[in-house]
């Protein structure tokens, strides 16, 4: 297993290598908060000025989207596989407004290897 905290930045990176990509992130500054539920660890990913960055999300820390679901599912969910991501998409809930969750959609299938 390589760590949720790994698999977060490697999105970052993969993200900023697609440059033409950034018009799908200009304007939208989001947190997005990942609950891991059997590891209880809380991850948050943060989107700003067309980066992301990823970290440990703190209780007093709001966020725009959380996504919840098992360490396997997280790990399948941001690995950057298009098709093992399909299927893990299906296996956990993600709580927050429609327009959020596709951009996020978009954003992690647009990044896939």
């Amino acid at each position: 297993m390589i760590g949720i905290g790994k698999l977060l930045d490697e999105v970052g990176e993969r993200l900023q290598k697609k440059t033409h990509l950034r018009f799908v992130t200009t304007g939208w500054e989001k947190r997005i908060g990942i609950v891991i539920d059997d590891t209880a660890s809380r991850w948050q990913l943060t989107i700003s000025k067309g980066g992301v960055s990823a970290g440990v999300w703190e209780e007093e820390q709001s966020a725009d989207l959380i996504v919840r679901g098992g360490e396997h599912q997280m790990e399948m969910l941001f690995g950057g596989d298009e098709l093992v991501y399909a299927l893990a998409k299906q296996q956990v809930k993600i709580i927050g407004t429609l327009r959020d969750q596709l951009k996020l959609d978009a954003i992690l299938r647009l990044t896939c290897k």
